[in-house]
């Protein structure tokens, strides 16, 4: 968190990120979503908030969500989903990185929201999306499963809208010049 730029980010609530990493979202396992375009951030959050709940003795796990979708078909493949979300509910927090980038199967979106509903109000999870919410329905490809997702990850959520200008694009220009 020491090297995030918030003031590259105005508009991002600085103080509600440092009570985040309080750890106090998840004594009450709460949702916490990042939502905004690439490059702005949100996993650099996710990773930060991760670390400052290690460092508060919780049990911590980091997916990419196209990851997960994999680990989730292979678990239902070998008769094992249910030891799967067992041992996923033993975390405090559990954070899913990049929710949007690759649409997903039928059976990926039913395995998503079956992960995240088994974990719903007692694990919280993070997620980082570049999708706003009315677009989830297009990489779930099932108005009700992104309804019914949606549905879980906002109640009692902590939401971080994250705007501007890629920081890897500024970057870049900062080279160019």
């Amino acid at each position: 968190m020491a090297d995030f730029d918030f003031a590259a980010l105005p508009q991002l609530n600085k103080q509600k990120v440092l009570n985040l990493a309080q750890g106090h979202y998840l004594e009450r396992a709460e949702p916490v979503i990042l939502l905004g375009n690439p490059g702005l951030g949100k996993t650099h959050i996710a990773i930060g908030l991760g670390l400052a709940a290690c460092r508060q003795d919780h049990r911590v796990r980091f997916y990419t969500v196209t990851a997960l979708i994999n680990e989730l078909h292979q678990a239902q493949e070998d008769h094992r989903l249910p030891k799967f979300l067992e041992k996923a509910r033993r975390h405090q927090l559990i954070i899913l990185d990049e929710l949007g980038y690759v649409p997903f199967s039928a059976t990926g979106a039913q395995l998503l929201f079956q992960f995240c509903a088994a974990l719903s109000e007692q694990v919280s999870i993070i997620v980082t999306t570049n999708l706003p919410f009315s677009e989830w329905i297009r990489v779930l490809g099932d108005e009700r499963l992104a309804g019914g997702l949606l549905d879980r990850l906002t109640f009692r959520s902590h939401i971080l809208e994250f705007r501007g200008e890629s920081y890897r694009f500024r970057y870049q220009q900062s080279l160019s010049s």
